[in-house]
This record gives C-alpha cells, sequence and structure tokens, in this order.
C-alpha cells in the first residue's frame, strides 16, 4: 500500500546519496561506492537519515588523544577537590593553620639547635684529639690514638648529614605550609565558588 503525504498523492521517493571525489551518486538504494562513507537518505527531498563517514586513523588518533586530555582534567579536579576539602577538614581557620606551621617549625629548630650543640662538641673532640697528635710529634702515634681520630671524624660527619636532613626537612615543611596558605586563601576567599 502506498504511503500518501499530506497533500501529496503518490509513492514517496526514496534516493540514497554520497559524494565521490566531489561528484555526487545516487541511487534509490545505497550505491555499492557510498559504503564506508558520508551518505543520505531522502524521502521526497527531505533528509530523514545521515551516516557520517568512519573516521579517518587521524582523526581517530586526534578523537583518542582528546578523551584522555578530558579524562585527565576530570580526574585532576578530582583529586583537586579531595584535597580542597582534607585542608579545609585540616584547619579550621588560616590562623589555625599559621599556628600549626610555626609549632612545627619550632620543633624542627630545637632538634636543629641540639644537632649544633652536638657538632660543637664534636668538632671541639677533634680538636683535643688533634692537639695531643701535634704533642707526639717525631713519637709513634697509638692505634687507640688513630681509632679514636677516625671516630670522632666519622661522629662529626654524621651529625653534619643529621643536621642537613633536619634543615632541609624544615624548607620542605615551610614549602608545604606556603603551598597549603595559598591554597587556603584560593578556596576561602569571596567568589572563589570552592567552599
Amino acid at each position: 500500500m502506498p504511503f500518501f503525504a499530506a497533500g501529496q498523492q503518490g509513492k514517496i521517493e526514496r534516493v540514497f546519496s554520497c559524494e565521490i571525489n566531489g561528484r555526487p551518486v545516487f541511487g534509490d538504494t545505497l550505491p555499492r561506492q557510498c559504503y564506508g562513507r558520508a551518505w543520505v537518505e531522502k524521502r521526497n527531498g527531505v533528509i530523514v537519515y545521515r551516516e557520517e563517514a568512519p573516521p579517518t586513523p587521524d582523526e581517530s588518533a586526534r578523537r583518542r588523544e582528546q578523551a584522555r586530555q578530558e579524562e585527565e582534567a576530570r580526574a585532576a579536579a578530582i583529586r583537586q577537590k579531595r584535597q580542597d576539602d582534607a585542608l579545609l577538614e585540616r584547619y579550621s581557620s588560616l590562623e589555625a593553620l599559621d599556628q600549626r606551621r610555626d609549632r612545627e617549625i619550632a620543633e624542627l629548630d630545637k632538634a636543629i639547635g641540639e644537632l649544633r650543640v652536638d657538632e660543637e662538641r664534636l668538632v671541639a673532640r677533634r680538636k683535643s684529639l688533634d692537639d695531643e697528635m701535634k704533642n707526639l710529634e717525631g713519637k709513634p702515634v697509638s692505634n687507640d690514638l688513630r681509632k679514636a681520630m677516625r671516630y670522632a671524624d666519622e661522629e662529626l660527619a654524621q651529625a653534619r648529614v643529621a643536621i642537613e636532613r633536619k634543615v632541609s626537612e624544615r624548607d620542605n615543611l615551610r614549602q608545604r605550609f606556603d603551598a597549603d596558605r595559598r591554597q587556603y586563601l584560593e578556596i576561602t576567599s569571596p567568589g572563589s565558588g570552592k567552599k
């Protein structure tokens, strides 16, 4: 039974078409040349279906890269939200953040001071061993004195490494608190939309 459009008598005209090298190809069924290309189906001159051409390898690669970048951006946004929430949970106010920073840095400064006192004691011990060595000019040096000097040098080196480690820890702590402070200010500032 033929289909009649409103105000129109007759059969439906179906036409499939595609373009190959800038020239149109038509048919009442999808022409073989149109397989794997963009094509359209028209009924009585009105497009009722449009098939897009499959993507080229470059387009596929671009789409995959774009999808990967979008996924990375989503993951980064989720990570940042978690970090912001944790920061707000950890510090009730900017003053609380500053107080904790000052307290932790003071603890490290105290530890560094104690290590410097040990270093001074070890330097004094090494100097007294050097003086003892100078007093033995021309005389044989005992194995005990040699061992004591070696041991003093090792202890002094270890003390200096410990001081460097604590100073580095303090510097890292300052940087972390500075970053936390900047982030806290950013997420609590009016109009940030992150509160």
